[in-house]
């Protein structure tokens, strides 16, 4: 009898819904629901439930580090910013939990922030929009140490 490989986990951070639609088919469309299981995630807080339960843990994080937010004021990106880098650095600080690999998968591209991340311990930098489908799928394939 054939054992059942365990799938990858992967949870999606990102508060446009048509961007975790989209993330979700590429692998659908690709074939490989066999191999990852995608989790979804709009804001931090959902997020952290996933985190923190061992049954729906991921293994990897792909995460828009602008989120937004429901504090209204001239500094909420900011704001939102740190909120991000708090979730990142809680889960690279905590040994249940910093095995995980979190890549920033952003709209957007500053050196200062990137280095920031890179300094918590985030294992990559993807700009939305860079990157085809099949070039996600791959990238993903090789952190997770899959050839196919």
């Amino acid at each position: 009898m054939e054992t059942e490989k365990k799938k990858n986990k992967i949870l999606l951070i990102d508060d446009d819904e048509m961007m975790r639609i989209f993330f979700r088919d590429i692998f659908w469309i690709h074939g490989k629901n066999d191999r990852y299981e995608i989790s979804m995630a709009a804001t931090l807080e959902e997020a952290e439930k996933i985190v923190d339960d061992e049954a729906t843990r991921p293994d990897t994080i792909f995460m828009d580090i602008f989120l937004s937010s429901t504090k209204k004021s001239s500094d909420a990106s900011s704001y939102q910013v740190n909120k991000s880098l708090e979730f990142i650095g809680k889960i690279k600080k905590n040994e249940k939990l910093s095995y995980i690999k979190i890549i920033i998968y952003s709209g957007q591209k500053y050196q200062s922030l990137e280095e920031a991340v890179m300094k918590l311990g985030v294992n990559e930098y993807l700009i939305k929009g860079e990157l085809m489908p099949k070039e996600i799928i791959s990238f993903t394939d090789k952190i997770n140490g899959s050839n196919n």
